[in-house]
């Protein structure tokens, strides 16, 4: 591997200069909507259960993509059942 960088080196100066400028905007936006809107709601009483929905879809669509990889013997479970050793290919 070489040990050059695969961007130019301002990226980081520049992602930062983005990183504060949407902090900026959120902290202007909170502000509007407290003078104008009233109070703010938060998400923070339903994230769990879509943390949790999120982490079972996940689970569920890597045992679908797992049993039909084992149904079509591509798992790689297979090809280590048949898999010689050194010492039985003499």
């Amino acid at each position: 591997m070489r040990p050059e960088l695969r961007f130019p080196r301002s990226t980081v100066f520049l992602m930062s200069v983005i990183l504060a400028a949407v902090v900026l905007a959120i902290s202007k936006a909170t502000s509007i909507e407290l003078e104008y809107g009233g109070t703010i709601e938060t998400v923070w009483p339903g994230l769990p259960w879509f943390l949790a929905t999120m982490v079972a879809l996940v689970f569920l669509a890597v045992t679908i993509v797992w049993g039909i990889l084992f149904a079509m013997r591509r798992t790689g479970m297979h090809r280590l059942a048949n898999l010689q050793s050194w010492h039985e290919q003499r």
